[in-house]
C-alpha cells in the first residue's frame, strides 16, 4: 500500500505554496497562505501518482487546512508512521 507520512504532506504543501514547513500549522488556511488552485492540482495529481488515496480536489479545495487533509489522508499516514517506527 502507498504511503505518505505527515511531515511529507507538510513539506509538499509548503514547497507548492512557497513557504517552510514551520509555517504551517493544522488551522493554516493553506489558500489564504499562497497555495492557488493550481498548485493544489499539481499536489493531488503528484500525491495521487504516488497512490495516496484521499487525494481528491474538491474536497481538499473545500477545507484548505493541514489539519482536514491529514484526516482525509488519516489511514495511509498511519501506515507511514507505522513504517517509520520499525
Amino acid at each position: 500500500m502507498p504511503t505518505i507520512s505527515r511531515e511529507q504532506i507538510k513539506a509538499d504543501i509548503a514547497e507548492a505554496a512557497g513557504l517552510e514547513p514551520e509555517q504551517i500549522s493544522d488551522d493554516t488556511n493553506l489558500r489564504d497562505a499562497g497555495l492557488d488552485s493550481i498548485r493544489l492540482m499539481s499536489l493531488v495529481e503528484k500525491w495521487r501518482a504516488a497512490g495516496v488515496q484521499g487525494a481528491d480536489f474538491v474536497t481538499l479545495a473545500s477545507s484548505p487546512t493541514l489539519g482536514t487533509w491529514i484526516a482525509e489522508f488519516s489511514s495511509v499516514d498511519a501506515a507511514a508512521d507505522a513504517q517509520t517506527a520499525r
